[in-house]
């Protein structure tokens, strides 16, 4: 597909669905520097403002031109995501020939207050819980500070650059566990349940493209 626009009020799911993404695929070990003084000069460049801007990138098993690693598709493949359920001990569903990436562009972050005048579309009874009980304190959002996420930059007609994605499954199969070694790491089951691929078919591994508009308030923390 060329592109996808996708309605503002989607952008917070998204969000979650790319942090849970990244803790999956690509744990990190916490680390820090040691501070550095700034000199005077330093300081003296140093601009502010009201807004944080973000630009997000994470690439699984692939180069830049996301090319996969020649060692995906080997056996057992080492390119795979193993995934295992509560009650399911030992049984693993895993993802073979996994790779792909993800790039967030310029999404911006910044403080903001909701209105105090709610549209045609306003229901105080989704602040409720199923017992009636008010979910905010007071059961009513108007005037709560909010994070507001939009993108700032103007687009023109058929630009989709605020969000490329590629990604490959090319197998999906159960293995499970073997003595001592884990199902994730087997690759006793060479067949597949299901394949999936997202990409734009103008080039072989090209990253789909999509477009937010508008802008979105996450609020109630």
């Amino acid at each position: 597909m060329s592109g996808y626009g996708m309605p503002s009020k989607y952008i917070p799911f998204m969000f979650v669905a790319l942090w849970l993404l990244l803790s999956i695929i690509h744990p990190q070990t916490g680390k820090t520097d040691s501070m550095v003084p700034l000199n005077d000069s330093e300081l003296q460049s140093v601009t502010g403002g009201d807004a944080i801007q973000l630009t997000l990138r994470l690439r699984n098993n692939v180069g830049e031109d996301n090319a996969p690693d020649s060692a995906c598709g080997g056996t057992p493949d080492p390119c795979r995501l193993g995934l295992e359920f509560v009650a399911r001990e030992g049984n693993w569903l895993v993802l073979k020939e996994f790779y792909g990436s993800l790039a967030i562009e310029d999404v911006r972050l910044e403080g903001a207050y909701l209105s105090n005048s709610g549209s045609s579309y306003r229901d105080l009874s989704r602040f409720e819980d199923a017992d009636g009980n008010c979910l905010l304190s007071p059961c009513n959002p108007d005037g709560l500070p909010a994070i507001q996420l939009d993108y700032p930059f103007a687009k023109g007609p058929g630009e989709y650059q605020d969000m490329h994605t590629f990604l490959n499954i090319g197998r999906m199969a159960v293995e499970v566990d073997d003595g001592a070694t884990p199902g994730f790491m087997l690759d006793n089951n060479p067949g597949s349940a299901l394949a999936f691929r997202m990409s734009d078919s103008a080039s072989a591994n090209g990253d789909m493209q999509m477009r937010f508009d508008g802008r979105a308030f996450l609020y109630g923390f």
